[in-house]
């Protein structure tokens, strides 16, 4: 007896090609793609599994945006122009996102020109961009959101950044007493490679602080976030812009040191002598800031950390020590 087989899209039953037994194919009816597996799912069984996906949660806040549905798992933020939340897309193929969301009208042109700046950076083509665009918030695309009840308003779709912890504002709100130095030591060094990659580039940030500064404990990473003042310039501009980079960048490392006590950030009553000099140099002195550039402080701060902790060695960072006690 001859056994034949038929080739049948899972989602809308169309009949496919016969290359679907050896690779991937698109349904010419539906678009689904389809994946050769080893395993047979049954019609019903897929089906089934791609209603759970779409089903709404009850009490659950879902958005539309860009003809898919977002379901908001969480409050992040609230800034001075957006609301920013974590969203997962529904359906088969869930995709967790960020979600900026304008909080008025005359804010819809800042989140406009923040996906621009991101796209440019994104595009960079020079020297170490295959690695450090990695590293800056990845651009989804802006559009109208809706379905919150609020109407319809202008969105920018980021790339979740998975294991980030939170803000150095927030770290700043859990250690009152300020963190442990050898953690500035890192924390300082990864802001800046980055912006020793996107002062070389031409662009400048303009707008370092704590809240700007995502932090990821396991790694010892830290991503920039809020570029919307971001710009490019070339000559005496771009250098009075990297040098407020700098200072910047110095200032949000002496907060997280400082920890949330009130009064101007000081440099931690820990902090040894040679990061705490350095420190001060570059949040006070824009005429070394200018000389020693972001690659330079880097060194300097290899040198301060050596003198002051020996050689370098990983020591886990804990965001929150407090928490729950």
């Amino acid at each position: 007896m001859l056994s034949l087989l038929a080739l049948s899209c899972p989602q809308c039953s169309a009949p496919l090609p016969r290359a679907a037994r050896w690779r991937t194919v698109n349904c010419s009816y539906c678009g689904a793609t389809i994946v050769r597996g080893t395993e047979t799912v049954e019609r019903e069984s897929f089906r089934a599994a791609l209603r759970r996906a779409n089903a709404d949660v009850p009490g659950g806040r879902i958005l539309a945006w860009r003809g898919a549905r977002y379901r908001v798992l969480a409050p992040l933020a609230t800034g001075e122009h957006s609301e920013v939340l974590l969203a997962e897309r529904l359906g088969a193929l869930p995709e967790r996102v960020t979600l900026k969301l304008a909080r008025d009208s005359a804010a819809h042109s800042v989140l406009l020109r923040e996906a621009a700046v991101l796209q440019a950076l994104q595009e960079l083509s020079v020297s170490g961009a295959a690695y450090f665009t990695r590293r800056l918030p990845q651009p989804l695309g802006t559009g109208m959101a809706e379905g919150l009840g609020d109407g319809a308003r202008q969105a920018l779709v980021l790339r979740y950044p998975t294991g980030f912890w939170g803000s150095l504002q927030d770290v700043q709100q859990a250690s009152p007493g300020g963190i442990d130095p050898r953690h500035a030591v890192w924390l300082w060094r990864r802001m800046l490679e980055v912006l020793a990659f996107v002062h070389g580039a031409g662009w400048t940030h303009r707008n370092l602080s704590p809240a700007h500064a995502l932090v990821h404990p396991r790694d010892h990473g830290v991503l920039l976030i809020g570029w919307s003042r971001a710009q490019h310039a070339t000559g005496s501009a771009h250098a009075a812009a990297v040098v407020r980079d700098l200072m910047q960048s110095a200032w949000t490392v002496r907060a997280v040191l400082h920890g949330d006590s009130a009064g101007d950030p000081g440099v931690g009553a820990h902090t040894p002598a040679p990061l705490a000099a350095l420190l001060r140099q570059c949040s006070e002195d824009a005429a070394a800031c200018a000389r020693l550039g972001a690659q330079g402080i880097e060194q300097a701060l290899s040198v301060a950390s050596r003198e002051a902790f020996g050689p370098s060695k990983f020591v886990h960072f804990d965001p929150a020590p407090h928490a729950g006690i």
